[in-house]
């Protein structure tokens, strides 16, 4: 097959956050020769905007006489919901975690001990259920294992 008669164009796509004016090879391949061509951007008045959703840190409160709660949100790829969960050593904890593509997962990490150390419970999982061992705040962290995630999280404490 042959690419003589076949043009490529290569682009080169560049963010224009506050960009003076530069000159750029804009560059044409054919299979018998190569020329480039000087491309000017100019300065934009206004830099776009990016905005990303930061990790979240929020408290669980359960209503008067309830042991459980449901949060239904969702998680932005990259980031985290943090829950804090105040219980008592002895008491148990069910977690679990439901996402419509099972994308979404959470983490149990206790509170820090008498020798000042934190560790984490459970890693990325789906449903947990444990006596806890420290009295304290918990800390559910939520994030997503491909892309954004909408959860519904149902927490209990016996």
């Amino acid at each position: 097959m042959s690419i003589h008669s076949q043009r490529w164009f290569f682009r080169l796509a560049l963010p224009l956050v506050a960009v003076s004016a530069a000159v750029l090879p804009l560059t044409t391949v054919t299979a018998a020769n190569l020329h480039t061509t000087p491309v000017t951007l100019q300065n934009t008045s206004q830099a776009p905007k990016l905005v990303a959703q930061q990790s979240r840190l929020r408290r669980v409160r359960f209503a008067p006489g309830a042991s459980s709660a449901t949060i239904k949100d969702s998680v932005v790829s990259g980031t985290r919901d943090r829950y804090l969960l105040s219980a008592r050593k002895g008491q148990k904890m069910s977690i679990r975690i439901v996402s419509l593509e099972d994308n979404a997962v959470f983490d149990v990490v206790a509170p820090v001990n008498q020798a000042g150390q934190q560790r984490t419970l459970k890693q990325e999982a789906f449903s947990w259920t444990n006596t806890l061992p420290e009295t304290g705040d918990y800390q559910i962290v939520v994030g997503s294992t491909r892309g954004n995630a909408s959860y519904r999280l149902q927490v209990t404490i016996r």
